[in-house]
């Protein structure tokens, strides 16, 4: 394989997904920390062993503090994004690196590169930032999204931040190579969350990304409590608008948001993309920070249709808007429809939206034990996944105040682990480990079955603090992972659901990408399966198309289930 051609324009071709295997340039030049003196011994009942130090994964995101300018770009951190980017079937990690902030007259805002771990097995991952074509820091980096924007079987990336989003070409040879598909306009932004998806039903992945706020060094608000300054909340700053830019197919995006439909009034923090109503079209879901939340709704033909506060996922039960910041889309009560989980600020409920069919929600935080338990923190990062391997996806929440000390809760707080027990939650940070004993800045997290035991790990990117990782102990005794590929939609399938049979259940994974804070997670579904079988069958509901079944499939592995490949099912 060659390397990216910048003289050639780009083709949309569908290759066959391709297998690398590079002897990719590794470096081991990281930033030592504190993190090597710490002793991460689980108890016996820890649902997850804090295995950083071992993996050889050192790396912190910066925010600029100690330039104590306070300003709005410090609060929110950074995210990861998991990615196989060689195509040899590991989930291999990226972690964006913030920036630097100067304490001098020139109030310069500067970037950190994002860094590339590639997973080796065993638990050991390399850094190949060197050589990659991501050592550069174009800006001052935020979230990140993965998507295979020219079709050529390789995860693309964007990375999103402050004067310096960017998109990155996989060239399919280990390295990419940073291009500017849509011109100044973009550079000179402040982004904070994408995703990748097809918003216009041409098959290529598009690409919605949220926004926070027009803010500047020269427009910063000086905002101090009782002659303390600290940094400012939403409130100081008028809202904005998202973006939606069109894969024109040439290499090129264009701004479609005004013909999209997308509407302003937003502090966006988190952009999810799912079939959120199971109309076989691709949705948007939009966290909004003190501002209501948006839902977009797709359709055969544009604009998409903002139905936020009549779908009731606008505001909490009180009809009030929240500071949204992460979300994640799961199937929480079994019934086969995708349900919404967002983070909120201190002195709010974290809240859980009930999917009731016909694109309506409801409420359901109090409903299912969750009501109080996270009022005195600030979420983040988050996943609503079953990691415990019995079929019901429970909750992850990665804790930490965007306000250094005028706020009523801690900087620094501690995680959260909550078990889904067949549509109720209960507690069990306790038991998560020695992380969730810990307390840290939390911001953008991530999920994967890094070491393919069938365990959903988390990797958590804390704020100045060094990136943690955590390996799921709770290995289900049987199980079978599904990767989706299609072939008459954008490569990802975004949208399309995935249904398995477990203990008399039907069990319904969706294909979404977005999920987390400023992250994506990986992508590969994972079914458990009962133990004494040793083949499964997994159903597979393309977006707006066919239903396929893909029988026999061995257990305990992972299986690359290609549109068309199955059995068309009617029913």
């Amino acid at each position: 394989m060659t390397g990216c051609d910048v003289e050639k324009p780009l083709t949309i071709s569908r290759r066959p997904i391709p297998t690398v295997d590079h002897a990719l340039t590794s470096s081991r030049k990281m930033e030592m920390t504190d993190l090597d003196k710490s002793s991460f011994s689980p108890r016996a009942d820890d649902w997850f062993e804090d295995v950083t130090v071992a993996s050889g994964i050192k790396w912190t995101y910066r925010n600029g503090r100690e330039a104590d300018r306070f300003y709005m770009i410090e609060s929110f951190g950074g995210g990861a994004a998991v990615i196989d980017f060689d195509r040899d079937g590991k989930c291999d990690l990226l972690v964006t690196g913030g920036g630097t902030i100067s304490s001098d007259a020139s109030i310069a805002i500067g970037g950190r590169p994002s860094v590339l771990f590639r997973n080796q097995g065993g638990w050991q991952f390399d850094n190949v930032t060197t050589g990659s074509g991501l050592s550069s820091a174009p800006g001052y980096s935020q979230g990140c999204a993965v998507g295979d924007f020219d079709a050529d079987g390789f995860p693309d990336l964007f990375v999103c931040g402050y004067k310096g989003s960017q998109l990155y070409r996989n060239c399919g040879d280990g390295t990419y190579l940073d291009i500017d598909p849509w011109g100044p306009s973009l550079s000179n932004d402040w982004t904070t969350a994408a995703v990748f998806a097809d918003f216009d039903h041409d098959a290529l992945p598009d690409l919605v990304i949220a926004r926070y706020a027009k803010w500047s060094p020269e427009t910063d608000v000086n905002c101090s409590k009782g002659g303390v300054r600290d940094l400012c909340g939403p409130t100081s700053y008028a809202g904005t608008t998202c973006l939606a830019f069109r894969n024109s197919g040439d290499g090129l995006f264009e701004d479609d948001s005004a013909q999209a439909g997308i509407q302003g009034g937003v502090h966006g923090l988190a952009v999810v993309a799912a079939d959120l109503n199971l109309d076989g079209w691709v949705d948007f879901y939009v966290a909004s920070d003190v501002t209501p939340n948006q839902l977009y709704l797709g359709g055969p033909c544009l604009p998409l249709k903002e139905r936020g506060v009549s779908a009731g996922v606008a505001f909490n039960e009180w009809g009030q808007a929240e500071g949204s910041m992460g979300v994640d889309v799961a199937d929480f009560d079994g019934d086969g429809r995708p349900d919404i989980w967002v983070t909120n600020f201190e002195r709010e409920d974290n809240a859980l939206y009930r999917n009731l069919g016909n694109s309506m929600f409801l409420h359901a935080t109090a409903a299912v034990g969750l009501s109080g338990v996270s009022r005195m923190f600030v979420g983040f990062g988050t996943a609503m996944s079953d990691f415990d391997g019995d079929g019901w996806p429970d909750l992850f929440v990665l804790n930490g105040n965007p306000i250094y000390s005028a706020a009523e809760s801690p900087f620094k707080q501690k995680p959260q682990l909550f078990r889904n027990l067949g549509g109720r939650f209960t507690d069990v940070s306790d038991q998560g480990g020695t992380f969730f004993r810990e307390v840290h800045s939390g911001r953008g997290s991530a999920v994967a079955d890094f070491d393919d035991d069938g365990a959903l790990d988390i990797v958590a990117i804390p704020m100045n603090d060094p990136v943690r990782i955590l390996r799921n102990r709770r290995s289900p005794e049987n199980f079978i992972r599904v990767q989706l590929v299609a072939r008459n939609g954008e490569p990802d399938a975004t949208g399309a659901q995935v249904s398995a049979e477990f203990q008399g259940r039907t069990l319904t994974r969706f294909a979404v990408r977005g999920t987390g804070f400023f992250s994506q997670s990986d992508s590969r579904m994972i079914f458990p399966v009962a133990p004494e079988l040793e083949t499964a069958e997994i159903r597979v509901q393309w977006p707006a198309r066919d239903r396929e079944i893909f029988r026999g499939l061995a257990v305990r592995t992972t299986h690359v289930l290609i549109e068309g490949h199955g059995e068309t099912s009617r029913d």
